[in-house]
């Protein structure tokens, strides 16, 4: 069977044009250095040069093989060094989901891109509901998850810790006949309305903490015609559809035809979770702990 030794072999004599330049840079005798590739031309059955000539010359199917093996000792170089770099725990690929009312903006991408940089890793992000999150976590699928509370579920097995948290806001068109012109509402001002996003009967996050709030003021939200738990309900909000409750920072993704207002009502807040499991190695432990610090945010184990 051929060897990496041999192919590198073969690659210096015809980039160096003669086999007495190459053995002088390789640091082995001619003699050893011709019957190697005299070993890979037996092996591969087809000769690589042509011998009638005094300077070396590749025969038809030498040029080819060389051009070929060149090109793929490129890529294998590429695929040791990374293979290596996994071993030694750089370049890991760190799976990361958040719920569809987590905006990844460019705050969280900062983040993210300073602890890639700070601890050679790479993030690969995706959206799932908080459920699939605790599931992928458990499994592990994902090794970091950013959920909107409340949960309906126990998380003993996965650490959790409040990043940040924003107050909430009225989500409606601009021309709105009630509040087109408000600077603010309160949620009892709302019974009336229909809402483009109302609570999954078997989960949590954003909708059901709105739900909670509606039931304070003593009304159950109205189901608008079409709805969603996804961000696209700003877009029903601005296709005249219906309200809906959003925390701040969906003001960087609001339609143009729809406004944010604030709510009057005291402490209407949404914290955003972050978790990850109690079983993964360390790096990822690392990891999460440096993401809460970029939040200011403490550990505590």
């Amino acid at each position: 069977m051929p060897t990496l030794k041999q192919f590198n072999y073969l690659i210096k004599i015809i980039e160096d044009g003669s086999f007495t330049a190459a053995f002088e840079k390789l640091f082995i005798v001619q003699f050893a250095l011709s019957r190697q590739i005299k070993l890979l031309e037996e092996e591969i059955d087809f000769q690589i040069f042509d011998r009638t000539k005094k300077r070396i010359k590749l025969t038809s199917a030498g040029e080819v093989f060389y051009q070929k093996i060149k090109n793929n000792l490129y890529n294998m170089a590429e695929i040791i060094e990374f293979s290596q770099n996994i071993a030694k725990g750089a370049d890991q690929i760190i799976k990361i989901a958040h719920s569809s009312s987590i905006v990844m903006n460019m705050d969280k991408i900062e983040a993210l891109k300073s602890v890639s940089s700070t601890y050679q890793v790479n993030f690969e992000i995706n959206t799932l509901s908080f459920e699939q999150q605790v599931m992928a976590l458990l499994k592990g699928e994902i090794d970091i998850g950013f959920i909107r509370p409340p949960v309906l579920h126990t998380l003993d097995e996965l650490n959790a810790v409040t990043i940040y948290t924003q107050p909430l806001y009225l989500a409606c068109h601009k021309q709105h006949p009630h509040f087109g012109h408000a600077k603010a509402v309160q949620i009892r001002d709302l019974r009336e309305e229909e809402f483009v996003s109302t609570p999954h009967a078997t989960r949590g996050g954003l909708s059901y903490l709105v739900s909670n709030l509606c039931l304070t003021q003593g009304f159950l939200p109205k189901k608008a015609q079409i709805q969603s738990r996804k961000a696209s309900q700003l877009q029903l909000v601005a296709a005249h559809l219906g309200i809906c409750i959003v925390p701040e920072e969906f003001h960087s993704i609001l339609p143009e035809q729809a406004q944010l207002l604030p709510l009057e009502n005291g402490g209407v807040l949404s914290e955003v979770v972050m978790l990850w499991s109690k079983e993964k190695e360390q790096r990822v432990q690392d990891c999460a702990a440096a993401l809460a610090d970029y939040f200011n945010v403490q550990i505590l184990m």
